[in-house]
């Protein structure tokens, strides 16, 4: 079995990465490679990267927000959460107001910015694009988690802890 894992990991490695440039809300880039298994992101070397797929409109995700926010704040030296609005079409505007009314502390990119990643990220793990969904990538930029629906601070730190 442990060989089977070892082969799947290199071949998975010696796949092509995919590149993706997310203008976040505020105006920044975010340069992300990304294979199956791992994900760089040129602006957060050497962080543990939490990318958060969540809705606007969505109860389940607006209520871990405030979590999220806790986590960044605690542990922003080495850990980022980027959030991915994958759910309804808004402007930058609207999505710079829903930032500011929950206080989100992390880097969001839109939906219309996010297209191709949530696509990317649909075919390459088995999310069926329900939200609130979350890719957790250790420091080394290995796909660690895939985190499905509402986590609990209580959650995101044990997933943080096994890193």
């Amino acid at each position: 079995m442990r060989n089977i894992v070892v082969l799947i990991f290199l071949l998975t490695s010696l796949l092509p990465a995919k590149e993706f440039i997310l203008k976040t809300i505020s105006g920044k880039l975010l340069h992300l490679e990304v294979t199956p298994l791992s994900l760089k992101v040129k602006e957060f070397p050497n962080k543990v990267i939490l990318l958060d797929f969540f809705g606007a409109n969505c109860p389940p995700c607006i209520a871990e927000m405030p979590d999220l926010v806790k986590i960044q704040n605690l542990f922003g030296k080495t850990v980022q959460v980027i959030g991915i609005q994958a759910a309804s079409k808004r402007d930058d505007n609207a999505m710079r107001q829903f930032v500011q009314k929950h206080h989100l502390n992390y880097p969001v990119v839109n939906l219309e910015e996010g297209t191709m990643l949530i696509s990317y990220a649909q075919t390459q793990t088995d999310w069926n694009g329900a939200l609130p969904y979350k890719l957790l990538y250790d420091f080394d930029g290995s796909l660690s988690y895939r985190l499905y629906g509402k986590m609990t601070e209580k959650k995101l730190l044990e997933a943080l802890q096994d890193l």
